[in-house]
């Protein structure tokens, strides 16, 4: 009777040990302590700090349209810069022709402010003496026409302007069959690679032309 007394004591004994220990291994404070709850409030606290950032993250727009200082600001810059391109537009950029009589070969140097700026550079492009400045124009396209393969003279030359290229070739083919007739061995285009209008043969200046503000 006393050692099943003892068993039972120890039993008891050994249950509420294991219990504290399992209570201690889950709480590493005591439950009712100020430790504990003190724990518990800043667990929680951090909780609703991250649900309120979660919730802020989803009531922000995904694609948020600009704001109307936004839409001000773009359209003062469109504005700004339409209105430099019509200062563009409406300044005279010019280009002179020469021909090189000993060379046959034509210089076209041009977007320059003035016409005399223009008429300096396409002399100097020249290779020989024999050479002469034919033609000047501001912000349209010209189309040339030679009368002979060999030009001895600026009468030989045809030009035409008009800012469609096509037009202007008609018009100096017209000019040049005009004096010399329609006939197989005169008036040519003279085929020089420009890199402007239909052909690719056009003498076109000007800010539409892209040769511009030269100085």
């Amino acid at each position: 009777m006393k050692q099943s007394m003892m068993n039972t004591a120890a039993g008891a004994l050994a249950a509420v040990l294991l219990g504290s220990a399992g209570l201690a291994h889950a709480n590493p404070y005591p439950v009712g302590s100020q430790q504990w709850h003190n724990y518990n409030g800043a667990m929680q606290s951090e909780a609703d700090r991250i649900q309120r950032e979660r919730n802020a993250v989803r009531q922000q727009p995904i694609n948020r349209g600009p704001t109307a200082a936004e839409i001000r600001a773009w359209q003062q810059r469109e504005a700004e810069v339409q209105a430099r391109i019509a200062r563009f537009r409406a300044t005279p950029y010019w280009m002179a022709l020469a021909w090189d009589f000993n060379n046959r070969g034509v210089s076209w140097p041009g977007g320059y402010l003035s016409k005399e700026r223009a008429v300096e550079e396409a002399l100097k492009q020249c290779v020989s003496s024999n050479c002469q400045v034919f033609a000047t124009f501001s912000n349209t396209c010209a189309v040339l026409v030679k009368a002979t393969d060999n030009p001895r003279s600026i009468n030989d030359l045809f030009l035409a302007t008009n800012d469609n290229d096509v037009i202007a070739a008609k018009q100096a083919m017209n000019a040049c069959q005009a004096v010399h007739g329609v006939r197989n061995d005169r008036c040519f285009y003279t085929g020089t690679r420009t890199g402007k209008g239909a052909n690719g043969t056009a003498f076109c200046v000007g800010y539409d032309h892209g040769i511009y503000n030269q100085r």
